[in-house]
């Protein structure tokens, strides 16, 4: 599969253009090193999310959905319209999918809330992970991005978070692991590893509310049918 550096590229450069949403992010994801390092990635990063403050994320989502009028952007899912709860949203920009997840570093609390739906639509996976004992400066960073700053979130918490998760094939790379080695700090990476080691994980499986919807709408015909079948038999 083709890099979609640019397209990541292009899609930061995009939230640039708006103040409110780029000073409540953190860039996330195997993209990270390759920012840091302001070197060109040739390789898909099909990881590539970003976290957004927890109190920002319905402003954030306002925005996008603003965006959408104007860019390329195609607003696909959000957690809201399948559950109750806030767990983000996810857009795509020219075959590469970015997902909004919420996070908040409370008291050296950093928690962060993700979700994925099964393929038919039918049930939302919703997951909260709590990484105790985790100072802000372990885990986000300020780099430089053309002339302007950005947030992003630490290479040490990018090399633990692969260290620690199921790796999908080829992603990431030897080149993405080894570069992330060449850019942590060590002493931080000590300390990284030993809060996500820690790592308190909270999944909850939930029927989506479309799945309600269709289901509701299955009882109302049928309560129509009974209806229609009670007035013929007493017709007679």
């Amino acid at each position: 599969m083709k890099s979609n550096y640019n397209d990541i590229i292009d899609i930061i450069i995009t939230l640039f253009e708006d103040e409110e949403i780029i000073n409540n992010i953190a860039i996330s994801g195997s993209i990270v090193p390759y920012l840091v390092t302001e070197r060109e990635s040739l390789e898909y990063h099909s990881d590539f999310y970003i976290l957004v403050k927890n109190k920002k994320i319905e402003m954030v989502r306002r925005k996008i959905k603003e965006l959408t009028k104007e860019y390329e952007f195609d607003f696909f899912s959000d957690s809201k319209k399948y559950s109750k709860e806030d767990y983000g949203f996810k857009i795509k920009y020219q075959g590469t999918v970015v997902g909004f997840f919420p996070y908040s570093l409370i008291d050296n609390n950093l928690t962060i809330k993700t979700y994925a739906i099964n393929k038919d639509g039918t049930k939302i996976k919703l997951k909260r992970k709590l990484i105790p004992t985790i100072s802000k400066s372990s885990v986000i960073r300020l780099i430089k991005f053309g002339k302007s700053k950005l947030r992003i979130m630490s290479p040490e918490f990018i090399l633990v978070d692969k260290e620690t998760r199921e790796q999908q094939p080829g992603n990431p790379t030897s080149e993405t692991i080894h570069l992330l080695n060449k850019i942590s700090d060590e002493s931080v990476l000590k300390v990284v590893r030993e809060s996500v080691s820690n790592a308190e994980v909270k999944i909850t499986t939930k029927e989506t509310n479309d799945n309600n919807i269709i289901l509701i709408v299955i009882l109302s015909t049928l309560v129509i049918l009974l209806f229609v079948v009670a007035y013929i038999c007493f017709k007679k």
